[in-house]
């Protein structure tokens, strides 16, 4: 995997032009809504459209739904105006026309029930695949523990070495990821 993605212009080509989905070097992607914004702001020619991730027979009413996140604000410790920046989380956060501003602007989906309303923000088909999926009532976010982001770093570097080829047995490896994962739970 490692020279394949050498071939399209290496890891930091996921934030440029030469992104090989943008040049047609890739057919399909997994990817989210921001896609939409670099593939315009590139100026790329490529043909796209986009669609929910594909579900199991099992659960067809899986499907549309996806794992989606929201808007993540914080007021540092020791702030010097606190009451100040909590208006202005408070504000950036539930304020429908900031939400829905910014949304056009950076090209993400916002995260109140009434800025997913906008019609601005759906008139556009590639972009509107997203605003479905995270309204969709399935839809949900990682569960937050007490390990934070252990989990998907722990996750990303096994990832990284099967995609160098660094790992034999894939089954093996991923079991071992299981265990690692539980006991950092168990740590808590």
């Amino acid at each position: 995997m490692q020279k394949f993605f050498g071939k399209l212009g290496g890891g930091d080509s996921e934030w440029s032009a030469q992104h090989g989905f943008e040049t047609g070097k890739i057919a399909m992607m997994i990817d989210g809504e921001w896609r939409n914004a670099f593939i315009a702001a590139d100026k790329s020619k490529v043909n796209y459209a986009t669609a929910p991730f594909p579900v199991d027979e099992a659960q067809p009413d899986l499907y549309g739904s996806g794992q989606v996140g929201g808007t993540i604000m914080g007021i540092p410790k020791g702030a010097k105006h606190p009451a100040e920046s909590w208006l202005l989380v408070k504000y950036m956060t539930t304020d429908t026309s900031a939400l829905v501003t910014l949304a056009k602007g950076l090209r993400n989906v916002p995260s109140t029930v009434e800025s997913l309303k906008d019609p601005g923000l759906n008139a556009d088909p590639h972009f509107a695949t997203f605003m479905k999926i995270f309204q969709h009532p399935k839809s949900t976010f990682k569960p937050v523990t007490l390990i934070g982001q252990v989990d998907q770093d722990l996750f990303g570097s096994v990832a990284e070495k099967y995609q160098a080829g660094k790992v034999n047995n894939l089954p093996t490896e991923l079991s071992k990821l299981d265990d690692q994962i539980a006991k950092q739970l168990q740590l808590g």
